[in-house]
């Protein structure tokens, strides 16, 4: 993959099992004595819902195909940014304008980019 662009998003503490795109069967929500646990355990992360896990997964899809088969660089803007989401910082001003600290990523409404990281490279990277 060196001789193109890619990214790499990952919801810190997720488990394997984050972000099915269907819910746990209703069958699942039963303790298992001989396993020692819930067995809906194993179709939901602790930490992250499903749900939230797709619609953030399907912001970035959809900014980086209409980038790059688009040609549309007005989705560099949510594309490029700090990669730890925990590092931007939200500085708006009275009229909702960004002051020039302001570097929270984009799309995303204020505390809502927590536990998320974005991480680019270049071709030959």
């Amino acid at each position: 993959m060196t001789n193109s662009e890619r990214s790499l998003l990952t919801y810190d503490n997720a488990n394997h099992n984050a972000g099915a795109v269907m819910p746990a069967p209703q069958e699942s929500y039963v303790f298992d004595p001989k396993l020692g646990f819930n067995l809906s355990e194993h179709y939901i992360d602790a930490v992250w819902d499903n749900a939230r896990m797709n619609n953030i997964a399907q912001h970035f899809v959809t900014a980086w195909l209409n980038k790059h088969l688009k040609h549309d660089e007005t989705m560099n803007n949510y594309l490029d940014l700090v990669p730890n989401s925990n590092d931007g910082v939200w500085a708006m001003d009275d009229k909702n304008q960004a002051k020039p600290e302001h570097n929270y990523w984009a799309g995303f409404a204020k505390r809502t980019a927590k536990g998320l990281r974005f991480e680019s490279l270049g071709k030959d990277q």
